[in-house]
C-alpha cells in the first residue's frame, strides 16, 4: 500500500513540470499577424455593383439611383437587354443632379482612411489590423462608395457602401466579395430649403460621415471575428433598399445587432444590394420567415 502511495505521489510531481511547460508554451505562442487593410478609390464596377440606368457624378465615387423606370427586378440584377431604357434612365438622373454636383461631392476614400486610422488606434482593435498604403495580394481591399437612392420625386436616402474582398491570395478559389451598407435617418429632399445639399451639402456630408464610421466598424468587427451566419435565421424584409426606391419584399438573414442597428444579410453574388446592412430601428419592416405550406 505504501509503495502504491509513493508511486502516485511521484507521478503527480512529475506531471507538474509538464503542466507548467504547457501553460508557458500557450502563453508564449505567437499571436496571429494583423490583417492588412487597403482602402482604394477604384469605386463600384460591374453589374454586381451597379444596376442599369444609374447616374455617376463625375470625378467621384457617388452614384444616383432609384429614379429609373421599369421593373424592380431588372434594376436589382442589371438585366442585359435594357440598354435603351438604361440610357434614358441615366439621362433622367443627370437632370436631377446636374446643378448640385459640387454640393454632392464627398471624398469617401480619403475620409475612410482617416476614420480607419482613428478606429484602428483604439484598444479594441489593437494588433488586429494594419492600414496598408499600397495594394498587395495579401491585403483585404476595401472599396468605399455612395449611393443616393430616390424614394420619390424629391427625397433621397444616402447609403454608404464598403465593398471588401475576402481571402486574398487564395491559391485556387477566387476571392469572395462582401459588401457592407449603412443608411441613417429618414429620406430628405435632395434640393431646396432644408435639403441635404443646402449650404454646399452640409447635412449630406455630416450624414455620410456618421454612416461611414458605422459601416467601417461593422466591417472590421466582421472581418476580425465573423458574425454567426445561421442558414435557418431567415427574415422577411419589406421596405426601400439601396438602388431601388420602390418599397418591396425580400429575404434576408439575421446576423444579430450592432448597438441599435439590426444586422441583416442579403445573399446573392449578382444582387446589387447583396451584403450586410446596418438597419436602424423602424427603417424596414422585419418579420420572421414563415415557410409556406405546400
Amino acid at each position: 500500500m505504501r509503495n502504491l502511495f509513493l508511486a502516485a505521489a511521484l507521478a503527480a510531481l512529475s506531471a507538474q513540470p509538464l503542466l507548467a511547460q504547457s501553460t508557458d508554451a500557450a502563453a508564449t505562442a505567437p499571436a496571429l499577424p494583423p490583417t492588412s487593410i487597403f482602402i482604394t478609390d477604384k469605386g463600384p464596377n460591374g453589374m454586381s455593383d451597379l444596376p442599369m440606368g444609374v447616374k455617376r457624378i463625375p470625378d467621384s465615387n457617388i452614384v444616383v439611383s432609384g429614379h429609373q423606370k421599369g421593373g424592380p427586378l431588372g434594376l436589382l440584377f442589371g438585366v442585359v437587354g435594357m440598354a435603351i431604357q438604361s440610357a434614358a434612365n441615366t439621362d433622367a438622373g443627370g437632370k436631377r443632379t446636374n446643378d448640385i454636383q459640387d454640393a454632392l461631392r464627398f471624398d469617401v476614400t480619403g475620409r475612410s482612411k482617416e476614420l480607419a486610422t482613428s478606429i484602428l488606434a483604439e484598444e479594441a482593435f489593437s494588433g488586429s489590423y494594419t492600414l496598408a498604403t499600397e495594394e498587395s495580394p495579401s491585403a483585404v481591399s476595401v472599396v468605399p462608395y455612395i449611393v443616393l437612392t430616390f424614394v420619390n420625386q424629391t427625397d433621397v436616402r444616402p447609403y454608404i457602401v464598403l465593398k471588401t474582398k475576402l481571402d486574398p491570395g487564395a491559391d485556387k478559389d477566387k476571392p469572395r466579395t462582401i459588401k457592407y451598407f449603412c443608411c441613417e435617418g429618414p429620406a430628405m429632399p435632395l434640393t431646396g430649403e432644408g435639403s441635404l445639399t443646402e449650404n454646399n451639402g452640409e447635412k449630406l456630408k455630416a450624414l455620410l460621415n456618421t454612416e461611414l464610421e458605422t459601416a467601417l466598424r461593422i466591417m472590421l468587427l466582421d472581418r476580425r471575428q465573423p458574425f454567426a451566419r445561421n442558414d435557418d435565421a431567415k427574415l422577411d424584409v419589406n421596405g426601400s433598399l439601396p438602388f431601388v426606391g420602390k418599397s418591396f419584399k425580400w429575404r434576408g438573414w439575421d446576423l444579430g445587432s450592432f448597438k441599435d442597428y439590426r444586422l441583416i444579410e442579403f445573399r446573392g453574388g449578382i444582387l446589387v444590394f447583396g451584403g450586410v446592412h446596418a438597419v436602424e430601428p423602424g427603417a424596414l419592416e422585419i418579420t420572421p420567415y414563415v415557410k409556406k405550406k405546400k
